[in-house]
C-alpha cells in the first residue's frame, strides 16, 4: 500500500489586501512600485497573487501602505460572516448593541446589524461621520433619525440614505418594542 505524498501548502493569498489597500490610499502602481524598488509587473504580480515577494519586499509594501505585516495574514480569504459569529462592535449610544456583518478587514463597506432597545438613541448629541454615504434599513419596528434640521421616521421595511458627514442621529421612538435596523457606510480612505 503506497501513501500519498503530502499536499504542498498554497503560498498565503494576500495579494487583493494589497491591491485594495493601494488603491483606497489612492496610490498608482506605478508610483507604489517605485517607492519600494520593485518593478511596476512583479508588483502587479504580488496584487495578482501571481509572485510571492521577499520578506524585505513584504516589509517594504507594508510600511509604504501603512499595514503590519499581521493584516496580511490575519485576513481571511473568505468573506462569509456567520449569523452566530457577529462580532460586536461598540459604537455608543444607549440601548444600542451593533454586529458586524461586513468581515473585519473590510476598507471599503462596513455593515452593522443594529438592535435599538425601547426609548435606545444613537446619542442625544447630533454627530458626523468621516463616510461617504450611509444607508439605513429598517428590518423591524421604528427607526427616528434626524439629519441636520430634518427628521424621519422609518418603519419595517423602509430605507434610507444620507450623507453621514452631516450632523445626524438616530433613536427607537417606541416605549415597548424593539427596533432591528442594517446600517452600511462606505467609510473614507484615511
Amino acid at each position: 500500500m503506497s501513501k500519498n505524498p503530502p499536499t504542498p501548502k498554497s503560498a498565503p493569498k494576500f495579494g487583493r489586501l494589497i491591491k485594495e489597500r493601494r488603491r483606497q490610499l489612492n496610490v498608482t502602481l506605478e508610483s507604489l512600485a517605485e517607492s519600494v524598488e520593485l518593478t511596476k509587473s512583479f508588483l502587479s504580480g504580488i496584487e495578482n497573487d501571481k509572485t510571492s515577494p521577499s520578506v524585505a519586499s513584504l516589509v517594504r509594501l507594508c510600511d509604504a501602505l501603512g499595514l503590519s505585516i499581521g493584516d496580511l495574514f490575519n485576513s481571511t480569504a473568505s468573506t462569509v460572516v456567520r449569523a452566530d459569529e457577529r462580532p460586536r462592535v461598540n459604537f455608543g449610544g444607549t440601548g444600542v448593541i451593533d454586529h458586524l456583518l461586513t468581515a473585519s478587514n473590510s476598507a471599503r463597506l462596513q455593515a452593522l446589524w443594529t438592535v435599538i432597545e425601547p426609548l435606545g438613541t444613537g446619542g442625544d448629541k447630533l454627530y458626523s461621520l468621516r463616510a461617504d454615504e450611509e444607508f439605513i434599513h429598517v428590518v423591524s419596528g421604528t427607526l427616528a433619525v434626524i439629519v441636520e434640521d430634518q427628521s424621519y421616521e422609518l418603519g419595517a421595511g423602509d430605507s434610507m440614505t444620507f450623507d453621514p458627514r452631516l450632523l445626524h442621529t438616530f433613536s427607537n421612538p417606541s416605549a415597548t418594542e424593539r427596533t432591528v435596523a442594517i446600517f452600511v457606510m462606505t467609510p473614507r480612505p484615511s
